[in-house]
């Protein structure tokens, strides 16, 4: 792991090798693609006393205006400081990993933490630390709920979760984590930054318009707490973007945020596409020719690679991401955007083989099983299809249901459409299972039934 300062030293970010997926932004699929984007919590013993407050340790690395929304300690896509981004199939035997719990507040509770128990949770967030660096996400959400256990007002532990399941794109529990960080450290603007992100991502059937209207919320939160922090810019003006705020306060977000940190990567891609929409075709490709050049550690090029695939610049973003994977090869939301990049200009083979390894990678991530099962739908491949669709209902939750019941009812259009009415029944029934007031599926079982 090696360490850079940026700008003038004020953040010194951790350099890791590894998103968010759907946390690059995307507005045609969604706003983002993570996974990993944020940096690991900071596991360095305390030097103060035992007894603590319920104020947390700091979930930064070195100083107290460190960007938290970055990079994992060593392979993670992170959304990490400006120059570094912020920037499955092991299908017979998934199993989901529980919920996170919020803790409950405690204000002006005096907590005792004895020396011992403090080495074991300084212990439990290096090893979660690890685990995540290392793609093993069991043995962080085991590690980062140890330290959890031993000492529920320290915030790392909610952090570092918040973290694994940002990674794999299992928003609801990451949401979760990062709201209880926000209640035991509500001065810390990193977690108020990575809410927003998750706050940022498209759920089929909730109320958006109040998300997107949260996480806009949530980054003025965090430039409330840390003016000079340049994520929290860039993901107000995404926050911006999303509600539909196409104005000059959503640019100068984005150039302040350059302005913080001129190579910004992730803030000149989003600059880029801000520009063409509109309308301004030379500044939006000087703007992505920049995110590009800047674009020199993993988590940066997932994350702009994402903003790419948002303006169908799939072979720029393929060219990002293969550049990525060749230094992290089993970065999760890298595999999914490049599956997703190759099965949309057909290359099906190297896409089934890519997105596969996605889900051995992460197999309690449902993105890569819609990706996949999207994929052998376009290679006519429905029972195949309708296997891994199956192997997804079983992990899903509660916030990706109207989604992956979508998934389902695609399919069933698909078996339609070659005159299997039965089977196209079949899965409109999983798609009711998991979208019960989606009275259009009744009509189409009822169509299917007089054929």
């Amino acid at each position: 792991m090696k360490q850079k300062t940026f700008g003038n030293g004020k953040w010194v970010l951790t350099i890791a090798a590894c998103v968010v997926f759907t946390p690059v932004f995307c507005f045609a699929q969604d706003l983002g693609s993570t996974t990993g984007l944020f940096k690991s919590p900071s596991a360095s013993k305390s030097k103060k006393s035992t007894t603590a407050k319920t104020k947390p340790k700091a979930a930064t690395t070195s100083t107290k205006k460190s960007v938290t929304k970055s990079a994992k300690s060593s392979k993670t896509p992170t959304k990490t400081a400006p120059k570094q981004a912020r920037n499955k199939l092991a299908m017979e035997t998934v199993v989901k990993q529980p919920t996170v719990v919020e803790p409950e507040p405690q204000k002006n509770v005096i907590i005792t933490v004895g020396a011992k128990t403090e080495e074991l949770v300084e212990s439990a967030i290096t090893d979660g630390n690890a685990g995540r660096d290392e793609r093993d996400y069991p043995r962080a959400d085991a590690a980062y709920r140890r330290a959890l256990s031993l000492n529920p007002n320290d915030s790392r532990g909610l952090y570092g979760l918040g973290n694994i399941y940002a990674d794999q794109q299992r928003w609801e529990e990451s949401e979760g984590s990062y709201r209880g960080a926000i209640r035991v450290d509500p001065a810390n603007s990193g977690p108020y930054i990575a809410l927003s992100y998750v706050l940022s991502q498209p759920i089929i059937g909730g109320d958006l318009s109040n998300r997107y209207a949260e996480a806009e919320q949530m980054a003025r939160k965090a430039i409330e707490i840390d003016a000079e922090n340049p994520f929290a810019y860039d993901q107000l003006g995404v926050a911006l973007e999303l509600r539909g705020i196409i104005s000059e306060e959503t640019q100068q977000a984005y150039l302040k945020a350059i302005a913080i940190e001129p190579e910004f990567a992730l803030a000149y891609a989003h600059l880029g596409r801000l520009y063409r929409r509109l309308g301004k075709i030379n500044e939006s490709s000087e703007s992505y020719r920049r995110a590009i050049q800047f674009s020199t550690d993993v988590p940066t090029m997932i994350l702009v690679a994402d903003v790419m695939q948002s303006q169908q610049r799939y072979l720029e973003s393929e060219q990002l991401l293969r550049r990525a994977l060749a230094e992290d090869p089993k970065n999760p939301t890298a595999l999914n955007l490049l599956g997703r990049a190759l099965t949309t200009r057909n290359s099906f083979d190297e896409a089934e083989r890519v997105l596969t390894k996605s889900v051995q990678v992460s197999p309690n991530g449902v993105v890569a099983y819609t990706l996949l099962s999207t994929l052998h739908q376009r290679r006519g491949r429905l029972d195949e299809a309708e296997r891994v669709l199956g192997t997804a209902f079983k992990i899903v939750s509660n916030n990706e249901r109207k989604r992956l019941a979508r998934e389902f009812e695609s399919l069933g259009d698909a078996f339609s459409k070659i005159n299997k009415p039965a089977d196209a029944a079949r899965l409109y029934r999983q798609a009711m299972a998991l979208d019960s007031g989606r009275t259009i599926l009744t009509e189409k079982i009822a169509a299917g039934s007089k054929q």
